[in-house]
């Protein structure tokens, strides 16, 4: 009997979902050539099978001799001489059976990424294992899948997009677990190999993923969650997950328009498709509150901008304290995140006050619920001199700024609105809560720092 010619091919094209008119019409034609080679030998045809909604007029002895689904069929079959059987649901269909009648009768047959994962469920339908013929059809796409599929992230990934009409035979033969294991070795290994490689040249790694980013993207849903549950366990550098879920997100839910007054109505499965892939990738962002780095080379205009479309009222003590710290912010914006969170602390202590609570009640009256709101008083209050602090070492570094300006002659000198705001924003800030003695006083402890720039 022939073998295989296992061919290791270019990195294809991912399939679609539906056949097209040209691979129907190849089929069709490497269906007829099959016939014809069969009708010619010298024994007729003795059983017709249908496979996939196509006929095969073929022997009975070469596929009893290697599929043990058929053998069985035709043993426990009533008719002494069975000539008709329907397989339906075998998967990849008339496609996939054309290559196993291939195999069965000692003909080549080509492997590639694109026919592997169908070839490889039907052979397991069709039950061609060791114990009917030795070297089977399992042992040889086997051994290609070995040494070609899981090598490569771009075959794997298209051996994962063509599981992901197979089931549950994929899930069985665990082919879809091995290409997940493959595609998360080799990304975290690309992703450790150029961050190694920008600290070796002294530049800093590029923060957005690369190529295999961009091959990740055509898998569905699940397999995408999948592939990424399995990239963070093996230790999936934090840089690369958030550009990694907003590309996703910018391929699959391309042509969503959520704002806007000409929005269209969508269709109701599509809608929904689109709502779970969203509720997913919101799912797999980190769960730690850290601030993730984004776009680190805007220029100092870009993030005025963006600065301008931030609500500093709404946002969250921790997100305050890191926008105190954080150099890349413009000063306008981290004067104004510090002068809605002085009012928002000064509200709370006045609300605590007005609640009635003695201001020094005795041990047995005291409350766990009143200790609760005196302790979360004394932080506040702590937290409002740090930020007090803060303001008076902005001044104190606008004032060193300020100088130099002194000795440069009235024509040179910048234009005074740029500043004004500036300096009328801290001179509010002065008189609305002046500063107190520092003595004693220290700059805010490093501990507060737990957010990533």
């Amino acid at each position: 009997m022939g073998g295989l010619d296992i061919v290791t091919p270019h990195p294809p094209t991912p399939p679609t979902i539906t056949m097209s008119s040209k691979k129907q019409y190849h089929l069709s034609s490497a269906m007829k050539r099959t016939s014809e080679w069969i009708s010619s030998q010298e024994i007729p045809s003795d059983i017709t099978v249908q496979a996939g909604g196509t006929a095969f007029s073929i022997h009975k002895l070469p596929l009893v001799s290697k599929c043990g689904y058929i053998r069985k069929l035709v043993s426990k079959s009533n008719q002494p001489d069975l000539s008709f059987i329907d397989i339906p649901d075998i998967p990849g269909g008339a496609g996939s059976f054309e290559l196993v009648v291939k195999f069965c009768y000692g003909m080549n047959i080509e492997i590639d990424p694109i026919n592997v994962a169908a070839l490889r469920c039907a052979a397991q339908y069709l039950d061609m294992t060791e114990d009917y013929s030795p070297n089977n059809l399992i042992s040889h796409v086997e051994a290609y899948i070995d040494q070609v599929v899981l090598l490569s992230l771009s075959s794997a990934v298209t051996v994962l997009r063509c599981l992901e009409s197979l089931q549950p035979v994929a899930e069985e033969v665990k082919l879809v677990s091995r290409c997940i294991e493959a595609v998360a070795c080799i990304a975290c290994t690309e992703c450790d190999v150029g961050s190694f490689e920008g600290a070796e040249s002294g530049l800093d790694a590029k923060p957005v993923v690369d190529w295999w980013a961009e091959d990740l993207t055509v898998l569905r849903i699940d397999m995408f969650q999948r592939v990424l549950i399995a990239m963070n366990g093996k230790g999936l550098r934090s840089y690369a997950l958030g550009p990694l879920l907003m590309l996703y997100a910018q391929k699959s839910l391309r042509g969503l328009d959520i704002f806007g007054k000409g929005k269209k109505k969508m269709d109701p499965k599509l809608e929904h498709e689109k709502r779970v892939i969203l509720e997913t990738i919101v799912s797999l962002l980190p769960r730690e509150r850290d601030a993730m780095s984004a776009h680190p080379d805007l220029t100092e205009v870009e993030r005025k901008k963006v600065c301008t479309l931030m609500d500093c009222q709404k946002l969250s003590r921790e997100a305050c304290a890191h926008a105190a710290q954080n150099d890349r912010l413009p000063v306008q914006t981290v004067v104004q995140v510090m002068y809605y969170e002085q009012q928002r602390l000064r509200n709370t202590m006045n609300g605590g006050l007005i609640g009635g609570e003695s201001p020094a009640p005795s041990h047995k009256s005291t409350t766990p619920a009143t200790n609760t709101q005196a302790d979360e008083i004394l932080k506040l209050r702590r937290e409002n001199q740090d930020l007090k602090m803060e303001v008076v070492r902005m001044r104190m570094q606008m004032k060193e700024l300020e100088k130099p300006s002194a000795r440069i002659p009235s024509s040179q000198k910048p234009p005074l609105p740029k500043k004004s705001f500036i300096k009328t924003v801290s001179n509010k800030l002065g008189r609305l809560y002046p500063t107190t003695s520092t003595s004693g006083k220290t700059r805010p402890s490093k501990d507060r720092r737990h957010s990533i720039s």
